[in-house]
């Protein structure tokens, strides 16, 4: 008996140490069990969430294009050569300013050129008239001198035609009385009236009147040819300063003619280089925004136009937008191709004006497909796009450009009173779409059915009833409790899902 005591009373000590440590060692686990709980609660309290929405869903097509205006006013080179210089692209100008200007110096040079032609032309012209009129007014009064020695000759001739012919006539009446007075001569010495001598002596005068007037006859047909040769001189000389006349009047009318010519063409290349002058000028047709013109840049792709470049008359070089009127140009995937059509209303944003959004309508649909290029470098990207554009109705004041980049979601479709979370809320389990739901503090893993989908969500056709509180990030297990419950002095526990 008193060893049953001695010994119970050694072993007390230790069974009452023993005991605390137990006790100590208890309340030790109690404490980390309910730091882990705390964190992980923190944890689940943590993950972000979104809420199963019930309503309607648009079914959209998202794709990126690029801002363009509807209608642009063009500016086109007029003439050829090479651009000295051209306003940065995007610039804000007035009707008026200067957009770009070609090779001035040079079509100055030519200008200087084309003047100094023209000067010496009109010159040339000017001395040619000076010259030519002055031989034709040489001709026509050496024709008038001719023509007065002409009349000259015919009134000395007919004066001295007239003279001898009075004479001729005057010597024959002489020549008839003393022929009529050799008659009465004769008789009256017949009858003895007059010596025999006498009729003798009449009839020797009257030979000599008759030579006489047989030499007058013969002068007078000399004289008269000989006039008539003089005339024909004169004559022939008046008809040949008719013809020098006539000569100096067309030298003179093909001379002029040429020359004329000469200066008008002259002057068609002057007005001409002017016209490229002024045109080497090119200015705004209206106020606006420039958008220059691209060309191509080999392996970089394509390149807004700049100093040094070529260009050709009728080349655009840039144009002016109507920035009140704006579209989308966008390329489609052959599968969005196939559901945009016209007509169909789309929300367009654009990242460099964030927070707004801009009411549009699809305008047009490309009927094929053509091969799209990679950005930036105009290489073919193999694959087949169809290019349609959207009309922006309201553009809401908001500093729309040509070329910012633009983000389109087209609502292809509509579904009514439908149940849908946004995408990242949906996780594979197998071969089963899963969500998790908040529950409490934790989560649980639910089994769902899917539907149509767009970019940001996707329809929930079996498994939620809307308004639920789903996981956005994989919660990593098929159910997911609060922290488990741990003996405390209150005996609360933690509630499993």
């Amino acid at each position: 008996m008193n060893a049953r005591r001695l010994l119970a009373n050694s072993l007390l000590p230790v069974i009452l140490v023993g005991g605390a440590v137990a006790v100590g060692a208890w309340g030790a686990r109690l404490s980390m069990a309910r730091r882990a709980g705390e964190k992980k609660a923190a944890e689940l309290a943590a993950i972000p969430t979104a809420k199963a929405e019930k309503g309607n869903f648009a079914v959209t097509a998202s794709v990126t294009g690029e801002l363009e205006a509807v209608e642009s006013v063009p500016v086109a080179a007029k003439a050829g050569g090479q651009l000295l210089y051209v306003v940065p692209n995007g610039t804000r100008v007035k009707k008026g300013d200067v957009i770009a200007e070609l090779d001035v110096p040079r079509l100055q040079r030519q200008l200087r050129d084309r003047e100094l032609g023209y000067v010496n032309a009109v010159d040339d012209l000017a001395t040619k008239q000076r010259d030519l009129a002055a031989k034709v007014e040489q001709a026509k009064i050496a024709l008038q001198q001719a023509e007065y020695q002409l009349e000259q000759s015919r009134a000395a001739r007919q004066g001295d035609l007239e003279e001898r012919t009075r004479q001729k006539e005057y010597d024959a009446a002489e020549y008839g009385l003393s022929q009529s007075r050799f008659e009465r001569d004769q008789v009256l010495a017949k009858e003895g009236l007059l010596p025999e001598r006498e009729p003798e002596l009449r009839s020797t005068q009257l030979k000599a009147q008759e030579f006489g007037l047989e030499r007058q006859t013969k002068d007078l047909e000399l004289l008269q040819a000989e006039k008539e040769s003089e005339e024909l001189d004169k004559q022939a000389a008046v008809e040949k300063a008719q013809a020098e006349v006539a000569r100096a009047e067309n030298e003179e009318k093909f001379e002029l003619r040429s020359a004329e010519m000469t200066v008008k063409i002259r002057e068609q290349q002057l007005e001409r280089v002017k016209q490229e002058v002024a045109d080497a000028v090119l200015l705004a047709p209206s106020d606006g925004i420039v958008v220059l013109e691209e060309e191509s840049s080999g392996m970089m792709g394509r390149r807004p136009i700049e100093p040094g470049d070529r260009v050709y008359p009728g080349r655009p070089v840039a144009s002016i937008p109507d920035l009140d009127s704006m579209r989308v140009k966008v390329d489609l995937s052959e599968e969005q191709g196939r559901v945009v059509k016209r007509k169909l209303e789309a929300v367009v944003t654009v990242p460099a004006i964030p927070g707004m959004e801009f009411p549009a309508e699809v305008s047009e649909v490309s009927q094929t497909a053509g091969e799209s290029t990679l950005p930036g470098t105009g290489m073919p990207s193999g694959e087949r796009k169809f290019a349609a554009y959207l009309q922006i109705k309201d553009r809401k004041e908001a500093p729309l450009r040509p070329g910012m980049t633009a983000r389109v979601e087209v609502i292809v479709e509509r579904i009514e009173d439908v149940i849908s979370v946004p995408l990242e809320c949906i996780f594979e389990r197998e071969d089963r779409k899963v969500v998790f739901v908040r529950v409490g503090d934790g989560f649980k893993e639910v089994a769902v059915e899917l539907g149509e989908e767009n970019e940001q969500a996707v329809v929930v056709t079996k498994g939620l009833k809307g308004g639920e509180e789903v996981a956005l990030r994989d919660v990593g297990a098929p159910e997911i409790s609060a922290p488990e419950a741990t003996p405390s002095a209150s005996g609360a526990t933690g509630t499993g899902l």
